[in-house]
């Protein structure tokens, strides 16, 4: 049975990502509206921190699922993970019919942190015939990793474990052109590209497979550049700037190899090449670009988008907070969400400090400190080698990599300035249960938006931690959790406590809704306008949401006509989605409240009062001239139920949890799983937030 439910789920994540492909375009990005807020519905550390994250991001009721039974512990079963976290996740997703559009997976506080997978490991000396170092490979994984990962969990397939297994993560340019695809079709992509000094219809047979594999792969920008080599070589100029013009659209920048190309001698003064040239060149790198993260994109193992199939899929993730054992208070995780959201679009000045000491913690990634501080450089950013462990009496840290077993950054002077991100390369800075090491944690304590550490010890492996170029990909405008999985090339021992969702330096696309206004009452057909005045980065199209479930994806439009004959009355939320037209894909939503009234049904829902005291209940009323029933919900959860047409209830302050939130009244019939909604009502619920950690 259990092998049956996880075939049916591996389908599932295949399924989800192939209906998002087959609309006309897949939006990366990060909103709101792609990240599933999973909270410990019984425990009060988790609420708290779930009701300020929402209130904070505006997460629509649809993402957040309460879910029951979290293990207490700090360690869980692979099996016990699968089966009560990461499954139910995924099952409720697809219920809620708002898989397509979910990239972000995120947990809010109180679960375990790490994951035994002595299974997977065991699996895995299976394949390297009992040969494996354990020690690289140790059988504890981290919350976060298992889930960016679910769809080899799912499948039993322990490749995960291995050092390059992330091929979201950005390599270097000089591995980009070998290896876009894995098994059969790798073998025919080799075998192409090296027909390349070939004639006559060995050659002419290697192209026609190049010119096929642009067309069914788009995005593998691999592909369109040996593609140009072949049309070079046969003098088709024209043909060869275009296929070149696909790399760069996908993601291919390498001027310098450009340049050298010995195939592209006859390219070098076209004036299209010239032109493509200057545009594209703008930063020397020797790294893959950046690029927007979206579930439904298939990552080759060069970190090109494959899209349909030949590729792996991933869900970002991330923890909120960790309050259990040594970790922070739920104040400090809702200071440090707080001062993160307040980061976003604001472009800050600051320095990205790197310590550079003869400890092998700084040794092991020492190469990249240069290469990462020249195209920071170049992109108006400073970064600076710091020869101790900790930037002394700095006030404008804005990124932070060390090395350090135990380190006081308080005590060290130094700030950090809001949307930084801190990492500390060390053996257990992601292991809560023990007082060994000190805690990523302490980080975001004192301010940063974002931190890392590994849950066991992983040696001084760099493949294992953030790259530098995290903080290039963070300054180019990704989301701090996209910035993070394109840094690690093996992160399955890694856990990230952040805000996933903090863009310190995105651009985003302008959008409002200009009509109808807000808590307009609408029947029939109405329009709905929208303006994109005052943007300044393009718009590559439009996502539109209609109670937390996609209903359009498509190019830019002015307006929609939305029909709701057909659609339930009372209260609905229309979501507009801008996405950009660059390889960051930044999002910028406007969102549209309103009432439906075609025939007259109403539900309508009072608080006696909307401030209240923890324990004290809330006493609600609801009446409806629809159905025999009233449910009463915050966000997805039912938090009490009227049995008739008009009543009062009281709803548990310790459900809810301390902070501000939503309730809404929903009522149904018998048989149905619509109905008709309330408008949403504010409450706050005071209460102790606790200044210290909560010893489980």
């Amino acid at each position: 049975m259990e092998n049956q439910i996880r075939k049916l789920f591996a389908l599932v994540l295949l399924a989800v990502s192939l209906s998002a492909l087959a609309i006309p375009s897949a939006f990366a990005g990060g909103g709101p509206e792609n990240l599933f807020l999973v909270v410990n519905s019984e425990s009060r550390s988790s609420k708290v921190i779930a009701n300020h994250y929402i209130a904070l991001r505006n997460i629509p009721p649809s993402n957040v699922m309460y879910l029951s039974g979290v293990s207490k512990r700090e360690i869980i079963k692979l099996a016990d993970f699968r089966k009560h976290i990461l499954e139910p996740i995924l099952s409720e997703m697809v219920a809620r019919r708002i898989s397509e559009n979910i990239d972000y997976i995120v947990y809010s506080s109180d679960f375990p942190t790490r994951v035994n997978i002595q299974k997977h490991q065991d699996l895995l000396k299976e394949t390297f015939g009992g040969k494996l170092q354990s020690r690289v490979y140790q059988p504890i994984a981290s919350i976060t990793s298992m889930t960016y990962f679910a769809a080899h969990v799912l499948a039993d397939d322990p490749n995960y474990m291995a050092l390059n297994s992330n091929h979201y993560y950005r390599g270097p340019y000089r591995a980009g052109l070998n290896k876009p695809f894995e098994g059969e079709l790798q073998e025919e992509y080799r075998l192409a590209v090296a027909a390349l000094g070939k004639t006559g219809e060995e050659f002419a047979s290697a192209r026609r497979k190049l010119f096929d594999l642009s067309k069914k792969y788009p995005g593998q920008a691999a592909v369109h550049y040996q593609l140009a080599k072949f049309r070079a070589k046969d003098g088709e100029t024209d043909l060869a700037v275009q296929a070149l013009k696909h790399a760069a659209a996908m993601g291919w920048q390498n001027v310098a190899q450009m340049k050298r190309e010995r195939s592209f001698s006859t390219l070098q003064e076209d004036p299209n090449f010239k032109k493509l040239i200057n545009r594209i060149g703008k930063i020397d790198s020797p790294f893959i670009p950046p690029h927007g993260f979206r579930n439904a994109y298939a990552w080759g193992p060069n970190g090109m988008i494959n899209r349909t199939g030949d590729g792996r899929r991933y869900f970002l993730s991330a923890i909120l907070s960790v309050t259990r054992d040594h970790g922070i208070s739920d104040r400090a995780s809702i200071e440090y969400l707080s001062r993160a959201v307040s980061a976003d679009d604001t472009h800050p000045k600051g320095t990205i400090y790197i310590a550079q000491t003869g400890d092998v913690r700084s040794t092991v990634r020492q190469g990249n400190f240069n290469p990462t501080i020249k195209v920071l450089k170049q992109m108006g950013q400073t970064a600076r080698i710091e020869k101790a462990r900790l930037p002394n009496r700095r006030d404008d840290v804005l990124g932070l990599i060390t090395g350090n077993e135990y380190f006081d950054f308080e005590k060290s002077g130094s700030k950090f300035v809001p949307g930084a991100f801190a990492d500390n390369l060390t053996s257990v800075g992601g292991f809560f249960k023990t007082k060994g090491q000190t805690k990523l944690t302490e980080f975001l304590r004192l301010g940063a938006a974002g931190a890392s550490g590994t849950v066991v010890e992983p040696l001084a492996i760099q493949a294992k931690f953030p790259h530098p170029m995290l903080h290039a990909h963070y300054v180019a405008g990704c989301s701090l959790a996209e910035a993070f999985y394109q840094s690690v090339a093996g992160p399955y021992q890694i856990i990230l406590v952040a805000d996933p969702l903090c863009q310190p330096f995105v651009k985003r696309p302008k959008i409002a809704i200009t009509s109808p206004e807000p808590m307009a009452e609408v029947s029939g057909q109405v329009k709905i306008e929208f303006s994109r005045e005052g943007s300044e980065v393009a718009a590559a199209g439009v996502e539109i949401f209609f109670d937390g479930v996609m209903i359009h994806r498509g190019s830019n439009l002015k307006y929609i006509n939305l029909d709701t004959s057909d659609m339930k009355d009372g209260f609905h939320e229309l979501r507009i989605v801008s996405v950009a037209r660059n390889s960051i894909e930044a999002r910028c939503s406007a969102v549209l409240p309103m009432v439906i009234n075609n025939k007259g049904l109403f539900t309508k829902l009072s608080i006696e009062e909307t401030t209240c005291e923890f324990p004290m209940p809330v006493k609600v009323s609801a009446e409806t001239n629809f159905g025999d029933r009233i449910i009463i919900l915050q966000n997805s959860k039912t938090v009490g139920v009227i049995t008739s047409e008009k009543g009062s209830i009281e709803v548990s302050t310790g459900a809810l949890g301390v902070g501000d939130t939503k309730l809404q009244a929903v009522s149904l019939r018998e048989g149905e799983t619509t109905g008709v909604a309330s408008v949403p009502i504010p409450i706050t619920v005071k209460g102790t937030v606790s200044s210290i950690v909560e010893k489980k």
